[in-house]
């Protein structure tokens, strides 16, 4: 009888050790980003081709919506590299469906010539526009642009509308 006490602990221990891991298993197959419980914290993004760095964003935070079809973003900076502009904001909302970002709220972007403010823009990342139905204010070394609008064209042409005005200084 005292020869099978050890052999009856070791079969106790070892099924309480496969019991146990095997829960451990269980609820690592339960982890997954779900839309509405997850987040993402302190996100750097690199988008390249080849060896040239075409834009970084950094994000505070990213929340997936509970559709899972756009998510949340909080303080947000946004660099491209190639041009020298740096785009901050406090927040804003990624369509995932139809890659475009939507920056609520103040907005600055800045290089070494001049500074545009605005508020509430959208950028489209398959057309590259930029568009805002707010008031811009562009400032430079010599001169401010104050619009009702702005809209980019391809990354590269500016339309600013309704009651423009220019001061040179």
């Amino acid at each position: 009888m005292k020869k099978f006490i050890p052999i009856v602990l070791i079969i106790a221990a070892t099924v309480l050790f496969v019991y146990y891991t095997s829960q451990e298993i269980y609820s690592l197959k339960k982890i997954s980003i779900v839309p509405g419980n997850s987040h993402l914290e302190n996100v750097q993004i690199t988008h390249d081709v080849g060896a040239t760095v075409k834009w970084t964003a950094a994000v505070e935070k990213i929340s997936i919506i509970k559709t899972g079809e756009s998510a949340e973003l909080t303080n947000i900076q946004f660099n491209v590299p190639e041009k020298e502009v740096t785009l901050k904001a406090g927040s804003g909302k990624y369509d995932v469906k139809n890659n475009a970002i939507e920056i609520i709220g103040e907005v600055i972007a800045y290089n070494k010539e001049f500074q545009v403010k605005s508020k509430d823009i959208r950028w489209d990342f398959k057309s590259e526009t930029l568009k805002s139905n707010k008031e811009v204010v562009l400032m430079g070394k010599n001169v401010t642009v104050r619009a009702d609008s702005i809209e980019t064209f391809e990354g590269e042409r500016l339309q600013l509308s309704g009651n423009v005005m220019v001061v040179y200084r």
